[in-house]
């Protein structure tokens, strides 16, 4: 992914695990941002919004969960 500000929805819970790169993560208000880089990962429920703000090239492996 490439630098920038983002925002997305989910429909299923996703697990997204990075594999290079760094970004910022905002899933929810209440937990506020969070600097994640290579190795790290995060997880964002169904049916929710989450923003990035992507700092440098990222890649990353997406899970989606149907539960």
């Amino acid at each position: 992914m490439l630098p920038g500000n983002y925002e997305f929805t989910t429909e299923v819970k996703e697990i997204v695990e990075i594999t290079s790169g760094e970004l910022e993560v905002l899933t929810t208000e209440k937990e506020g941002w969070k600097k994640l880089g290579k190795g790290m990962q995060f997880e964002v429920e169904k049916n929710s919004t989450f923003k990035l703000k992507v700092t440098e090239i990222f890649d990353y492996c997406c899970s989606y969960i149907e539960e």
